[in-house]
């Protein structure tokens, strides 16, 4: 059995009514979200990896930081649970004591798989809710699609400023205008 045929935006405007997937209308105003203090760099680099996936999608907010950070710091305890199962393998050996008092070796699943098994399930519930899994990626809203970063200043003709940090910082700076080198080695003589 098919799936029922998606209704386009068209024909619910005239039956009246609302779509349950994602308009293609942004609500949300894009982001950044700050880099927290307290991660490892590791766990930067997962941030800032994820963080530039989702700019390049248009889904970053600034709201979004808490849930990357979480990601990044479950993906970094799940990458050294794997690291130690690689190690130790999947099955340990760990000894108990018999109601004797008595040493008795017992293969055991390894308790890092359980450490590895729970970030998979943390990292797939966020990956979700960050829009960044094949089911959830229609559900997520896009941001607004970025302001013209082309920016002008009247002092500076012909410069390109792609930052309003920069161009806030050029209107402060007084215009000095240099002479042009090629000019100064003409010989005043030689013009005469």
């Amino acid at each position: 059995m098919s799936p029922m045929p998606r209704k386009s935006l068209d024909q619910h405007k005239l039956q009246g009514t609302k779509p349950e997937y994602v308009e293609p209308t942004a609500i949300v105003s894009g982001g950044r979200p700050r880099y927290p203090k307290n991660l490892t760099p590791e766990a930067k680099r997962v941030f800032k990896s994820i963080s530039r996936l989702m700019e390049s999608r248009r889904s970053l907010t600034e709201a979004d930081g808490e849930l990357i950070r979480l990601l990044a710091l479950t993906h970094v305890r799940h990458s050294k649970a794997i690291s130690k199962l690689e190690e130790e393998g999947e099955i340990k050996v760990y000894f108990r004591l018999d109601k004797h008092g008595e040493q008795v070796a017992s293969e055991r699943p390894n308790l890092w798989l359980d450490v590895a098994q729970a970030c998979e399930k943390q990292m797939i519930s966020i990956y979700d809710r960050l829009g960044l899994t094949p089911l959830n990626r229609a559900k997520v809203k896009p941001t607004e699609p970025p302001k013209d970063a082309t920016q002008y200043h009247p002092d500076y003709p012909g410069v390109v400023f792609e930052d309003a940090h920069l161009l806030s910082r050029a209107a402060k700076e007084p215009v000095v205008e240099e002479p042009d080198p090629d000019l100064s080695l003409i010989d005043e003589n030689v013009i005469q």
